[in-house]
């Protein structure tokens, strides 16, 4: 379970059923991020290791990581 001290944070993967979760990928890339919608969360995993941890976001923490996606702040990674 998240932390109750915390009740903003998102929960642990553990501890949200993504057995029903429609996963999405860029068609041309189906073993890079994938992303699925799950209650108000989104999650993310790897679509080369699905059975690997996956990230879990709230909303905010979700639009924080798309406005850097959109403002380049991820394009000098390598």
């Amino acid at each position: 379970m998240s932390d109750p001290s915390r009740p903003d944070q998102a929960p642990k993967p553990h501890d949200l059923d993504l057995t029903g979760a429609t996963w999405y990928a860029a068609p041309d890339a189906p073993e890079g991020p994938q992303v699925a919608f799950v209650d108000e969360y989104i999650v993310m995993r790897s679509g080369a290791d699905p059975s690997a941890p996956p990230l879990v976001f709230d909303q905010d923490e979700w639009k924080a990581f798309k406005a850097g996606a959109a403002s380049g702040e991820f394009d000098n990674l390598s």
